[in-house]
């Protein structure tokens, strides 16, 4: 996406997230991440919104089937989510962490037996939890971080975790991922999913308290042996060959 006003982009990135939803629901269950538990309802109940305008209902839950007789029954049976009883009967789901476990045991039951056509989640359903789908869509790339004080871009590692429920075994032979970003990014992301990245390290972010241990250990007495020190690390050897990604160069 290349549109820079924050709300214009706000409402792309929601048309577009449909339209690809819509596009695959009538063959195949759609996997969607967002990066926050509200965005979860919220992104649900505009798909949901979306597809009633545009009398499009019935391709996620067909009228008279038995995926709609038992997503009425069990809408009753939610223990505490008003947003899931809102959404489980139009086939839409969400999943994060805050649901009550009863709720979130049961969503995953329902998306694993079909009768969830689209299910919204956090990244926790990536890392924690083995329920894939034909189609993933990650809507946006960035994140709002509290200790950063600001919206940062997911890891690497959070893309190729969540692009990796795409593809159901035993059902598919292959699975379908899509991102859903700024056209600033799309480089990155094309580089990221089709060629082999190499691994950056994380240790500056603990790089003082790494050092520190080290002098208490007498391992480091001089400026010169801290120097040394590092030059041993993974840290040293992706500053090296990554300048900018570290915010060095040469000269320092």
């Amino acid at each position: 996406m290349s549109e820079k006003k924050a709300i214009k982009k706000v409402m792309l990135m929601n048309e577009v997230c449909y339209q690809k939803v819509v596009e695959r629901i009538e063959k195949y269950q759609v996997l969607v991440f967002v990066h926050s538990r509200k965005e979860t309802s919220r992104t649900a109940k505009i798909i949901r919104d979306m597809a009633i305008a545009q009398d499009k209902q019935t391709s996620f839950v067909k009228e008279n089937s038995e995926s709609k007789r038992i997503l009425m029954e069990v809408t009753n049976k939610l223990a505490v989510s008003q947003d899931l009883k809102d959404l489980v009967p139009f086939g839409i789901g969400i999943h994060h962490a805050g649901l009550a476990k009863d709720d979130r045991t049961l969503i995953e039951d329902l998306f694993s037996a079909g009768h969830l056509k689209v299910l919204v989640s956090t990244a926790t359903l990536a890392w924690g939890v083995n329920l894939p789908a034909h189609t993933v869509i990650i809507k946006g790339t960035q994140a709002y971080s509290p200790e950063a004080g600001r919206w940062i871009e997911l890891s690497p590692q959070d893309i190729l975790q969540m692009m990796g429920r795409a593809g159901r075994p035993q059902y598919d032979t292959q699975g379908e991922g899509i991102i859903i970003t700024n056209h600033a990014d799309l480089q990155y992301y094309l580089s990221l999913n089709n060629q082999q990245l190499p691994i950056e390290s994380q240790m500056i972010q603990a790089l003082a308290d790494q050092m520190n241990a080290e002098i208490v250990q007498g391992t480091i007495t001089t400026i010169k042996e801290a120097v040394l020190w590092l030059s041993y690390t993974y840290l040293y050897i992706r500053m090296r060959k990554n300048p900018d990604l570290y915010g060095v160069s040469e000269a320092d």
